[in-house]
């Protein structure tokens, strides 16, 4: 049974992925535009200003030294970096990204903030502690997280696209195409749960693994 299960659910991701390959495709492309015009910014902006690096890292480090956190409190921290990764799904104040219409200029904010945040981050590390520090620390759990918020972004769009279309329709009173809808509205499930899983592999590997790699 859980064998039969299991390729069901695989089977019906891997139609899911296909038929929303567009959106994906162009969620990863805008993604990686924003992280390398972010990284390529911020090392002209640090050139010009070494000590705007400086600055920022320890403005980080006041801010993020969760991080440094004993063993014994580490659970608190894959809950506290899991629950923020997946804010859009129960944080009253990030949901409003699901509303139709209103919500796609908040979607296209957060696109810019988690892509620019990346760069910024990787930039001010290198520069401080030297180009391994980086990639020692956002390789490990970005492989996982980077393609979560993908997905993540993919299941917002795919709602945004399904309900303003059936919102559309009823106001200029066209037949709503119910199989239609009902499958778009399947695929932002699908998605959201994919993303939600990533998310959960993503968060182990940045509390119990990546401090290790750091020397932390």
């Amino acid at each position: 049974m859980p064998v039969k299960f299991f390729a069901k659910a695989k089977e019906t991701f891997e139609h899911c992925i296909r038929r929303n390959g567009t959106i994906i495709k162009v969620t990863a492309l805008s993604f990686f535009i924003i992280l390398f015009l972010t990284i390529l910014l911020t090392i002209v902006v640090f050139s010009m200003d070494p000590w705007l690096s400086d600055w920022f890292w320890s403005m980080a480090q006041s801010e993020r030294g969760y991080i440094a956190i004993p063993p014994p409190f580490t659970e608190g921290l894959y809950f506290f970096i899991f629950l923020n990764n997946i804010g859009h799904f129960w944080n009253p104040l990030k949901m409003l990204v699901w509303i139709p219409l209103l919500g796609t200029f908040i979607l296209g904010f957060e696109l810019l903030l988690n892509g620019g945040i990346i760069g910024i981050v990787a930039v001010t590390s290198g520069t401080v502690h030297g180009v391994l520090y980086p990639i020692v620390g956002l390789t490990p759990h970005g492989i996982v997280e980077i393609p979560a918020f993908i997905l993540q972004f993919a299941s917002l769009i795919r709602w945004h696209i399904t309900t303003i279309e059936a919102l559309m329709g009823k106001i200029t009173g066209e037949k709503v195409d119910g199989m239609k809808f009902k499958q778009g509205i399947k695929d932002t499930i699908i998605l959201a749960i994919a993303s939600v899983i990533l998310f959960m592999i993503a968060a182990y590997i940045e509390t119990y693994i990546t401090p290790s790699l750091l020397g932390m």
